[in-house]
Protein backbone atom coordinates (compact mmCIF):
# COMPACT_ATOMS: atom_id res chain seq x y z
CA UNK A 1 0.00 0.00 0.00
CA UNK A 2 1.75 3.32 -0.74
CA UNK A 3 2.22 6.02 1.86
CA UNK A 4 -0.35 8.26 1.85
CA UNK A 5 1.35 12.44 1.44
CA UNK A 6 0.31 15.13 3.66
CA UNK A 7 -2.14 17.67 2.34
CA UNK A 8 -0.98 20.85 0.38
CA UNK A 9 -2.12 24.02 0.96
CA UNK A 10 -2.11 26.38 -2.64
CA UNK A 11 -3.23 29.27 -3.42
CA UNK A 12 -4.13 30.06 -7.05
CA UNK A 13 -4.72 33.89 -8.70
CA UNK A 14 -7.92 33.81 -10.71
CA UNK A 15 -6.88 36.36 -13.49
CA UNK A 16 -3.42 34.23 -14.67
CA UNK A 17 -4.06 31.19 -13.44
CA UNK A 18 -0.70 30.73 -11.09
CA UNK A 19 -0.93 28.44 -8.82
CA UNK A 20 1.83 29.23 -5.58
CA UNK A 21 2.90 26.73 -2.70
CA UNK A 22 4.67 26.68 0.37
CA UNK A 23 4.95 29.68 3.19
CA UNK A 24 4.63 32.68 1.64
CA UNK A 25 2.07 31.16 -1.19
CA UNK A 26 -0.76 33.53 -0.09
CA UNK A 27 0.69 36.95 -0.39
CA UNK A 28 3.24 35.49 -3.76
CA UNK A 29 -1.21 34.70 -5.45
CA UNK A 30 -2.39 38.18 -4.01
CA UNK A 31 0.79 40.29 -5.31
CA UNK A 32 0.26 38.40 -8.60
CA UNK A 33 -2.35 40.67 -9.90
CA UNK A 34 -3.85 41.89 -7.99
CA UNK A 35 -7.11 39.97 -8.06
CA UNK A 36 -9.32 37.52 -6.09
CA UNK A 37 -7.35 34.58 -4.90
CA UNK A 38 -8.80 31.55 -3.96
CA UNK A 39 -6.80 28.30 -2.18
CA UNK A 40 -7.23 24.98 -1.78
CA UNK A 41 -6.03 21.71 -0.01
CA UNK A 42 -4.63 19.13 -2.03
CA UNK A 43 -4.16 15.95 -0.95
CA UNK A 44 -3.32 12.32 -2.31
CA UNK A 45 -5.23 8.86 -2.01
CA UNK A 46 -4.77 5.63 -3.92
CA UNK A 47 -7.02 6.83 -6.58
CA UNK A 48 -5.64 9.77 -7.80
CA UNK A 49 -5.92 13.38 -6.13
CA UNK A 50 -8.47 15.33 -4.27
CA UNK A 51 -8.86 19.00 -3.92
CA UNK A 52 -10.98 20.89 -1.24
CA UNK A 53 -11.73 24.84 -2.39
CA UNK A 54 -12.52 27.44 -1.07
CA UNK A 55 -12.50 31.67 -1.79
CA UNK A 56 -11.14 34.66 -0.76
Amino acid sequence: MAKKKEPELRFQCLKCYKTYKGPEAEQKALDCCGSFIQGYWKYYSRWGDKMKWYGR
